[in-house]
């Protein structure tokens, strides 16, 4: 069961920073080209899509490295079970203090410019705290087969 939990928690840190670069990267940045006049229902419709191929798999690795505080194979330090939940924390808290109310706002409002350099200042958190996670998850597993 331990190790188990390991690989559904190792794949979901590198999937989650592989998903987070690439809203930060690519998607957040072609938010200009979308056009004024169709951006609210382009953010409805990306806030509608975000639920299987972010939402969950980040909810659900919030969830893993929970159960691995209780259940972590013994290859993984204690230390990195909590830093990575704390990592996971910062990034559900950004998600919420600042990415989630902003896209909302858009999807009601439409394009605003400002709120749009708001969201990719802001998302760095995020992009960081899952990039970080990843580094942890993948360094444990090299840590163990060396």
């Amino acid at each position: 069961m331990q190790i188990l939990m390991y690989g559904i928690y190792l794949f979901l840190a590198v999937f989650a920073a592989g998903n987070m670069v690439t809203l930060q990267i690519q998607h957040y940045g072609i938010y200009p080209f979308v056009g004024k006049e169709k951006f609210a229902a382009y953010m409805q419709a990306n806030n509608k899509s975000a639920a299987i191929p972010s939402i969950m798999p980040a909810m659900l690795l919030l969830i893993v490295n929970i159960i691995l505080i209780f259940t972590r194979p013994v290859f993984m330090p204690a230390t990195a079970v909590y830093i990575s939940l704390a990592l996971n924390l910062i990034a559900f808290i950004s998600t919420f203090a600042w990415q989630r109310k902003l896209q909302g706002e858009m999807a009601v409002s439409g394009y605003d410019e400002l709120k749009i350099k708001r969201l990719n200042a802001t998302n760095w958190i995020r992009t960081f705290a899952f990039l970080t996670q990843a580094v942890i998850a993948v360094a444990v597993v090299m840590n163990a087969i060396k």
